[in-house]
């Protein structure tokens, strides 16, 4: 919990994502623009206190009364920040993404981050929210034929699910289709490699990029 993120404790960015009020958090995002920090940097941070509370939480620290604080908290800082997520806006829509968060799994903090950060780049994305099952992601990739698929998973047990889609995807003839995208915190790039995706993202900034280089852009 003693890591610094340019300069700032995680500490204190895991206790301003549990702050109740939720005034901490603004204060902070504005703060940091203030200072001229990228709002794409912003976003690492947050993420990363994010991800320290859901690390808690599957040892007993935290319970799910701060996953819903924290998440609050997290979905003002994405308003708050919205505004200032210029870049790629006007420009040719640069391809089609589907995002889920797999069956399982209720949060979709990283994903909606992720689906923000992409639209700013001129991505037209198809959220199909929380809780999303294999027949639905093969549906939506049948209905929509996006570019790429995300999925994402915060819990450990929800992870393995993400093979299982692939799967389906494969035996209805539509995993050629499409590049597959995965990420959430208990995800690696060694996971992502077994599982057969394309493409692996330690958050969602890291996502942007990932998916510009899946359609042959540079980031």
């Amino acid at each position: 919990m003693g890591d610094k993120l340019g300069g700032l404790d995680v500490r204190g960015i895991v206790e301003m994502l549990l702050d109740f009020k939720g005034e901490k958090i603004i204060e902070f995002c504005r703060e940091r623009l203030d200072e001229g920090v990228d709002p794409y940097e912003i976003f690492k941070e947050l993420s990363r206190g994010l991800d320290e509370i859901g690390r808690g939480y599957e040892r007993g620290r935290y319970f799910t009364s701060d996953l819903i604080v924290s998440g609050s908290n997290m979905k003002k800082a994405i308003e708050f920040l919205k505004p200032h997520l210029s870049r790629g806006r006007g420009g040719p829509r640069r391809g089609r993404v589907v995002l889920g968060t797999v069956k399982g799994d209720i949060h979709d903090i990283g994903k909606s981050i992720l689906a923000i950060l992409l639209q700013a780049n001129g991505f037209e994305v198809i959220d199909l929210g929380i809780d999303v099952d294999e027949e639905s992601f093969a549906k939506a990739v049948e209905e929509w034929q996006p570019d790429i698929l995300g999925m994402s998973a915060l819990l450990t047990s929800t992870m393995p699910y993400m093979e299982r889609v692939i799967k389906a995807l494969e035996e209805r003839g539509l995993r050629d289709r499409v590049k597959i995208i995965v990420g959430g915190r208990p995800v690696t790039r060694e996971f992502a490699k077994s599982i057969g995706a394309d493409a692996y993202a330690e958050d969602a900034v890291e996502g942007v990029r990932r998916c510009l280089e899946l359609l042959g852009e540079e980031p």
